[in-house]
C-alpha cells in the first residue's frame, strides 16, 4: 500500500509544476514526512542520504514556503533526530565543519 503525500508536499510540487527540471528533483519529498507546526516545517527523512539531498535543494523548498508564508523554519530530521534548522530567507548556518576549513 502506498502512503499518500501530504498537502505540504503536493503543494510544493505544485508550485514547480511548470519546470519539470525542478519538480524531478523535489520527488524525493515523497519519501519524507511533511508537515507544519508552531511555524515550523517539518521535514522527515528516512536516512541521512535523503536528508543532505533535502538541505541542498533549500532553495527550492523555501521559494513557495517563504512565498505563501507557511513557516518560518524549515526543521530536517532524520528518524526524529534533527539534524538541521533553517531560517527562511536567511543565509545557511554556518556548521563546525565550515568553521574549522576557514582556519
Amino acid at each position: 500500500m502506498r502512503k499518500q503525500t501530504s498537502q505540504l508536499t503536493r503543494l510544493i510540487w505544485d508550485f514547480y509544476r511548470e519546470n519539470q527540471t525542478e519538480l524531478q528533483k523535489l520527488k524525493l519529498l515523497g519519501k519524507c514526512k511533511v508537515f507544519r507546526s508552531w511555524g515550523v516545517l517539518h521535514i522527515r527523512c528516512g536516512d541521512r542520504k535523503i536528508a543532505e539531498t533535502v538541505i541542498s535543494l533549500r532553495s527550492l523548498i523555501e521559494e513557495p514556503i517563504a512565498k505563501l508564508r507557511i513557516a518560518r523554519e524549515i526543521q530536517i530530521s532524520v528518524n526524529n533526530t534533527p539534524i538541521t534548522l533553517l531560517q527562511i530567507g536567511k543565509p545557511s548556518p554556518r556548521t563546525k565543519d565550515k568553521e574549522m576549513k576557514e582556519r
